[in-house]
């Protein structure tokens, strides 16, 4: 083990093939190998040919590798250039670098309320910019 690799609590080597797992990491796994099975780590770092397939779940991700299946995170997702993830992705949120790869159900929590989306937002201006005692179809009465 290197200096490098004792930065992590856990480490999978890029030899290694580790099939089956159900993992709880509290702190920082380095995945450079290969994962299959269910993986909660607080901060999960997937190198450049690095494989983590099944439920991951976790607080924040590096991904240069590969991702397969879910993969569930509260904080930031950063993609780098190399990194691929398919399957049902959830993040707070999220940064990719150009030539990053993502396919599946992509989804964040926008918080408690609804966004609100661009027609309801010109509907909102519109109606405001009309006055309260003006409706839809009706003429102002201005004749005094």
């Amino acid at each position: 083990m290197t200096a490098k690799d004792s930065e992590y609590e856990f480490y999978v080597g890029a030899q290694t093939h580790l099939e089956g797992a159900s993992l709880e990491i509290d702190g920082t796994a380095r995945i450079d190998g290969k994962i299959v099975g269910r993986v909660s780590v607080k901060h999960l770092i997937v190198g450049p040919g690095g494989v983590v397939e099944g439920d991951i779940s976790g607080e924040t991700a590096d991904v240069e590798g590969t991702v397969e299946e879910t993969l569930t995170l509260t904080g930031k997702l950063t993609v780098k250039a190399s990194g691929r993830i398919r399957g049902k992705i959830q993040y707070g949120s999220i940064e990719t670098m150009e030539g990053a790869k993502l396919i599946g159900d992509i989804s964040t929590d926008w918080g408690s309320e609804p966004p609100v989306t661009a027609n309801e937002s010109r509907l909102s201006a519109l109606t405001s910019a009309m006055g309260p005692n003006t409706a839809f179809g009706e003429k102002e009465d201005n004749s005094e």
